[in-house]
């Protein structure tokens, strides 16, 4: 999996909604699953070197360092260098 895969994979969304724009429980089950793979420490925010050795371990070693910023920086929207499990949300969602 690459970088851009992260986010990508889970725009592809289940056609079966229950409320109009409200999103499918498994959806966010998956997403949480996927999260919690590169939250390493389970504190609830995914840093760049936790999102680097979770991409390295996914078998993607071309992820560097600034990379790993540059990813992370592109999905906080509150500034803190992190990337909360909200702001991967909202990144999937598209």
């Amino acid at each position: 999996m690459y970088a851009g895969q992260f986010t990508s994979r889970f725009r592809h969304r289940d056609r079966l909604r229950h409320d109009e724009g409200a999103p499918p429980v498994a959806d966010i089950e998956q997403a949480k699953a996927t999260f919690a793979k590169f939250d390493a420490d389970g504190d609830g925010r995914v840093t760049p070197d936790e999102f680097k050795s979770a991409m390295a371990a996914m078998g993607d070693h071309l992820v560097t360092g600034p990379m790993a910023e540059a990813v992370i920086k592109a999905k906080d929207s509150d500034g803190d260098g992190l990337m909360s499990f909200d702001e991967f949300w909202t990144s999937v969602q598209g």
